[in-house]
């Protein structure tokens, strides 16, 4: 993924559930490592923190002491959501510093063959941890990090480190960190890409935090920008699920109903965004577009990071700060992001010079695609032709964009 330009010049419960859904929002990208097994919590001092003394918690899957798991995909689909429950034993607030996720290499170093699609590290809240503890040891999470079949449960947790295929280390931006409250617990996300490899998996990830109350820290929070991709299969292919009806049946068979409802859900927010604005073009056979817009009613944002992820066909995305033009066509907007060629296997989040956004202010996302990609992708090149939409597993598509930022204007 090449940056051609990263530079600002100048929700709702939505917003929220968006970022549960989405999977892959987060303030905080983790860098990689090569698998370690480290005690589950030791003092260190971190290259995240050099100047304080940090503890590093190993956050592992049940099974690490023995080696790990062979994942396994629901009957039909190629993909595992795997949610695991961790107790860091807080007893004071902490700030989320850096992280180090540890993928399991079942290739080489110079051809590294990864059946991680994304890791997320979401926080449970104090007054929730008994009702994940309850959950068991591990269960399925597609979608979001609990069994939760409403939007009001799902977001009570919150993604506060997230890592993909090439994320970068030092994506933190200096003098900020995600803060977790004392008493909090974690779930540890792992989505297991099965057209990758289906070896056996002991991936882990190390979290460095440092007491809230001694580390002049200011919180960084995370907003997701989504569009939802509508690509027909290209001509010359075809087959029943070309078909979008019977391919949202498919996807509703694989991970459930709640993602056919959430590609509905971001149709309609986006169509409607997209009328009020006067704009006919805002998706097509190959490309997608949404106009998010910052409350009237909330405070001004500072953004420090932004960071982009699609599926494999992705080609270009692009992020927009419109100020206060809600058709996103006026000379004044500045092009935040821009990834012209965009590679699933090398993804990043960049520090981009601070930048507000106001209340009222637009901010638009795009997202471009190759759909003939998916005959000469090894990892797809087998599969049928489908009309591919918004969905969780590797062969379907996504666009999203996660925005860091820190509460007020030049925080």
């Amino acid at each position: 993924m090449r940056l051609k330009s990263a530079k600002f010049q100048v929700g709702s419960m939505l917003a929220g559930v968006v970022l549960l859904l989405a999977g892959v929002a987060s303030p905080i990208q983790a860098s990689a490592a090569p698998k370690s097994h480290a005690a589950e919590s030791t003092t260190t001092t971190s290259s995240f923190c050099s100047l304080k003394t940090c503890t590093t918690t190993l956050v592992k899957i049940p099974e690490a002491d023995k080696g790990g798991i062979t994942p396994k995909a629901p009957a039909g689909a190629t993909d595992l959501y795997r949610c695991t429950f961790f107790d860091p034993h807080l007893t004071a607030e902490q700030m989320v510093i850096g992280s180090t996720f540890h993928p399991q290499n079942h290739g080489t170093v110079k051809k590294p063959i990864l059946e991680i699609h994304h890791a997320i590290l979401f926080q449970v809240p104090p007054n929730q941890t008994s009702k994940v503890k309850a959950l068991g040891s591990s269960w399925p999470c597609f979608s979001g990090p609990t069994p939760a079949d409403s939007f009001a449960e799902l977001s009570n947790f919150r993604s506060i480190a997230g890592w993909a295929p090439g994320s970068a280390s030092a994506t933190r931006p200096t003098g900020y960190g995600v803060n977790v409250p004392a008493g909090s617990g974690f779930i540890l996300q792992l989505h297991y890409n099965l057209l990758a490899s289906k070896a056996k998996d002991n991936s882990s990830w190390s979290i460095d935090m440092t007491p809230a109350a001694e580390s002049g820290l200011t919180p960084l929070l995370g907003w997701p920008l989504v569009a939802p991709p509508d690509l027909p299969c290209p001509l010359g292919s075809g087959g029943t699920l070309c078909n979008r009806t019977n391919s949202l049946k498919d996807l509703s068979k694989r991970f459930g109903t709640s993602s056919v409802n959430f590609v509905n859900l971001i149709e309609n927010v986006c169509k409607s965004a997209a009328t009020t604005a006067g704009d006919n073009h805002w998706q097509s056979a190959t490309s997608t577009s949404c106009i998010w817009r910052r409350p009237a009613s909330f405070q001004p944002i500072t953004v420090h990071t932004i960071g982009a992820h699609m599926h494999l066909l992705g080609k270009t995305l692009k992020v927009e700060l419109c100020h206060s033009d809600k058709t996103c066509t006026d000379s004044s907007k500045v092009i935040g992001l821009f990834v012209q060629n965009y590679d699933f296997d090398n993804q990043q989040a960049y520090n981009v010079p601070p930048t507000v956004i106001n209340p009222g202010d637009y901010v638009k996302v795009t997202c471009t695609y190759d759909p003939k990609l998916r005959k000469l992708i090894p990892q797809t090149k087998k599969l049928p032709a489908r009309f591919i939409t918004w969905g969780d597993g590797s062969s379907d598509e996504m666009c999203l964009s996660s925005i860091g930022y820190s509460q007020g204007a030049g925080t």
